[in-house]
């Protein structure tokens, strides 16, 4: 389709401000996956039973100064397009264990430097819990409208979770890690809500919000036209072609990050630097950027040249 695959970095944290009223036992150690059920059917008293392919863990607020893990990152595809995307069955599944002998206790897992768990060690996770679910599909609509994710900004989202009482169930499907929740076999009282902060990012556009380009001032821009105009500004890359051993020029400006050969389009400056060095190697880039303009100069490769000149010749 020539629309490129847009990834999403999420980030999953709990500040100790926004929870003020939580339960007597320690919400932590609070595992953080991202699962899909693997049908919409469940029997009753269960939840569905959800596969899982990354786990973390977390084992503190993230409040500054705390030591431990406080951030949950996950990376998830195409959340502009959710209702198209198999993104839209993705849940954030948040997991704090009511029994003795937490995962991860002895086997080092609650050092800082690993950033998630094990599936395999999570399989030996039973018994009593609290659990709750963000649906992917929920942050989707609050971020297909939001223009400085585009520009490499962070957007800072917030969810209430009611966490309820169950039981943990390990499930074995085809070697994948699966599990499902079951509400019968324990007390249903003490639920509890956790307020959840979610920050989400293009994925490898950190650096964007950096560059020159981004800090450009649109003061002059009424409101009604701002998110139309970023739009429109982010993707505009001015290409620079020069011939005949540099001697004439060309200019042409493409929109949202588009190639200039090909017209495929390639979601962000970056995309398009790896596109350009990959796909049309007869030729030489350079890349810059200022608060102006985002600018790529192409030349043809001097052994290209000299190709073409002992042809000619």
């Amino acid at each position: 389709s020539g629309e490129p695959l847009e990834m999403i970095q999420i980030t999953v944290s709990l500040s100790r401000g926004t929870n003020t009223e939580l339960p007597e036992q320690n919400i932590f150690p609070l595992y953080v996956l991202l699962a899909t059920p693997t049908s919409n059917i469940s029997l009753e008293g269960h939840s569905p039973i959800y596969r899982f392919s990354r786990a973390c863990l977390l084992t503190a607020f993230s409040e500054f100064g705390n030591k431990g893990r406080t951030k949950a990152t996950f990376i998830i595809p195409d959340i502009k397009n959710l209702s198209t995307s198999r993104a839209c069955n993705l849940n954030i599944i948040l997991i704090s264990c009511v029994s003795e002998g937490q995962v991860g206790e002895n086997r080092g897992e609650h050092n800082c430097s690993v950033d998630h768990v094990e599936g395999s060690a999570l399989q030996k996770l039973e018994g009593k819990c609290f659990w709750g679910k963000i649906p992917i599909d929920l942050l989707g609509s609050s971020l297909e409208n939001c223009v400085t994710l585009n520009l490499g900004h962070t957007v800072e989202l917030a969810s209430a979770v009611s966490m309820s009482p169950s039981f943990l169930e390990p499930k074995f499907m085809e070697q994948d890690s699966c599990l499902t929740f079951c509400s019968h076999k324990v007390d249903a009282t003490g639920s509890y809500q956790l307020q959840v902060g979610i920050s989400a990012q293009e994925a490898g556009a950190k650096d964007m919000s950096e560059s020159p380009y981004s800090s450009y001032s649109y003061s002059g821009v009424p409101p009604s036209s701002l998110p139309h105009i970023i739009r429109l500004r982010a993707g505009n890359v001015l290409f620079n072609f020069k011939y005949y051993n540099n001697t004439m020029q060309k200019t042409e400006v493409t929109e949202d990050f588009a190639c200039p050969f090909c017209l495929v389009k390639c979601g962000s400056y970056k995309g398009l630097g790896c596109h350009l060095n990959s796909s049309h190697d007869l030729f030489h880039f350079e890349f810059w950027i200022s608060e102006e303009c985002q600018a790529v100069n192409v030349s043809l490769k001097t052994d290209v040249w000299r190709t073409e000149e002992s042809i000619i010749s």
